[in-house]
């Protein structure tokens, strides 16, 4: 099984519970009879490790010690720690936007408890923030997209979601955070229109792929997003969008037992899966699962761990989020 884990976004007792969840079934019995469903083949992180929650460095410790198969991805909020750190273009032109509602007072606190920076402070330096090499090679080899084959279907991991106007291979083929910032800024691509940070609706199927990804907080998606056919946000459970808007009762079915579900959907006119339920808000944090005979038939495991505290208010949208919804 190939599981991908949503925005973490430095909650670290819940991404503990969901670990132990899977790792249990990777370790149990079952698994020696029934390996396709119960062994953690690879763990795929969407990206967004950092910020808002009060545990990054945590996180980052956990996530590079785990005793499996990992792919790391960008998110946005990784994205603006490093512009931080190296001073990149957005922070040039706008400031210290990641201070600015993006969490990342508590991100640097996380690393250098000592700081204990309110989340108003926005003149903090970066010669505050002195990253030890393991952690910035952490940030600056993560992959900004990642695709598998599974049986006959073709995935396609990232973060956000790729610019339809923009040939999709064009964008998976960009590998870490240099490559990517010298990709957007030589073809002069507006960076909230790039698959880390966008957040457009899709009208379509991106290619042979089915999408899976992170970065658009379900509690949110009937603020930002037309047709979300009648998905009901307070479910909590990861959003299936489909190519044709048609709400037939049985475009999605799923059975769920306790942190497991199971949904069973309509593979072919699957367009993207969101994995990303708002964990950061109160929600649970979730691993959705992928493996072959499960694609065929149409099923997608998901497993969930409950986060009890919330660290955002569903209503907020910093300026970055405004422009990127409308």
């Amino acid at each position: 099984m190939i599981w991908a884990i949503g925005d973490i976004h430095g909650m670290f007792d819940p991404l503990k519970r969901l670990m132990l969840i899977l790792q249990r079934r990777h370790y149990s019995e079952q698994a020696k009879t029934h390996p396709e469903i119960n062994r953690i083949d690879k763990l795929i992180f969407l990206g967004d490790y950092v910020d808002y929650g009060p545990s990054s460095k945590e996180v980052i410790d956990y996530i590079m010690a785990l005793p499996f198969e990992k792919v790391f991805l960008l998110g946005n909020h990784d994205d603006l720690l490093l512009q931080f750190v190296e001073n990149g273009d957005m922070i040039k032109r706008f400031g210290n936007v990641w201070f600015r509602g993006s969490g990342g007072q508590r991100t640097v606190s996380s690393f250098f408890p000592q700081a204990n920076y309110p989340d108003h402070v926005e003149d903090i330096k970066r010669e505050e923030f002195p990253l030890e090499t393991v952690y910035l090679d952490f940030f600056k080899n993560l992959q900004v997209s990642h695709t598998e084959q599974i049986g006959s279907r073709q995935l396609a991991f990232v973060h956000g979601l790729p610019n339809q106007k923009i040939p999709l291979d064009e964008q998976l083929s960009l590998k870490n955070y240099d490559d990517f910032h010298a990709w957007y800024s030589q073809n002069n691509v507006w960076i909230e229109d790039t698959l880390i940070w966008n957040r457009q609706e899709p009208e379509k199927r991106f290619g042979d792929y089915i999408l899976v990804h992170g970065h658009i907080p379900t509690p949110k998606l009937k603020h930002i997003w037309r047709n979300i056919h009648g998905y009901d946000p307070d479910l909590e459970m990861p959003f299936l969008k489909f190519e044709t808007p048609a709400d037939e009762p049985d475009r999605v079915k799923f059975y769920q037992h306790f942190s497991h579900c199971v949904y069973t959907a309509d593979i072919d006119q699957l367009i993207a899966v969101n994995a990303d339920t708002g964990a950061v808000y109160g929600n649970r944090l979730t691993a959705v699962g992928f493996y072959e005979e499960g694609l065929e038939k149409g099923r997608i495991h998901v497993y969930q761990a409950a986060t009890n505290k919330g660290y955002r208010m569903a209503e907020e949208l910093t300026s970055l989020e405004i422009e990127c919804s409308s």
